[in-house]
């Protein structure tokens, strides 16, 4: 004789049995107490919890990893920054105090937004910094005249070509000097080597610096006087078409 006919619901749990014998449907995540959920640091923000589950239903992991940290990070002091800034300092009291930080203030509040409505972030360029390299470019003398007025006497002589290449030549002369003198024997190949090695040195330490947070010293100075040198020779020029002198 057929049994009575088996009701299943959807969820497996079969409706043809009374109620205190009905087993609740069993999460396929589950795998009894204590699973990774229970100690899961994202618990409670969890939609999908279950404290009986073996494997995150999320990541898949077992336990699944942690949030991220929220805690700030320490704020130390950058070395590097803070010496910049007393160089700066130093340099702009060479000049004489405030007007660097005035011609900065004008630039940076003559136009405080761009076409957009967005403030502009002036501090990017670093005005005074700036300011103050084109001051050591165009106005102190070194031999007799300035870095910038250099880099236009060797353009007006020479054109680019000596401008780059003469300085460069005389690094790869005394370089190659030196070395051919290091292979010679004697008292003067260890001269040589001595003086060839106190150059490398000299060499490293200086593109170190160049690459470190104050290499602006000596690399801006020297871009703002070549950028300088060839207004000049441009405005020299200029003036020569129009004034015939």
């Amino acid at each position: 004789m057929p049994g009575p006919h088996k009701t299943t619901s959807p969820d497996g749990t079969d409706q043809s049995e009374p109620w205190w014998l009905r087993k609740e449907p069993q999460d396929p995540l589950a795998g009894g107490t204590g699973g990774c959920c229970s100690g899961c640091p994202v618990r409670t923000g969890c939609g999908v919890a279950n404290d009986a589950a073996d494997k995150c239903a999320v990541t898949g992991h077992q336990p699944p990893p942690p949030p991220p940290p929220t805690d700030p990070a320490p704020i130390g002091w950058d070395v590097t920054e803070v010496a910049s800034r007393g160089v700066e300092s130093a340099i702009s009291g060479l000049f004489g105090f405030g007007w660097a930080d005035m011609a900065a203030l004008v630039i940076e509040r003559t136009n405080r937004f761009d076409a957009d409505g967005n403030p502009v972030d002036w501090g990017r360029l670093q005005i005074k910094r700036n300011l103050l390299c084109i001051g050591l470019a165009t106005l102190v003398p070194i031999d007799g005249t300035t870095p910038a007025r250099w880099v236009a006497n060797a353009l007006s002589a020479g054109g680019v070509a000596y401008a780059v290449f003469a300085p460069a030549g005389v690094v790869l002369c005394v370089a190659g000097s030196l070395w051919l003198g290091s292979c010679a024997g004697g008292l003067l190949g260890d001269l040589c080597r001595l003086c060839l090695s106190v150059a490398t040195a000299v060499s490293r330490a200086l593109w170190k610096f160049a690459r470190s947070g104050l290499g602006w010293i000596l690399t801006r100075p020297a871009i703002w006087a070549a950028v300088c040198g060839v207004l000049i020779v441009s405005w020299d020029a200029i003036v020569h078409t129009l004034t015939g002198a």
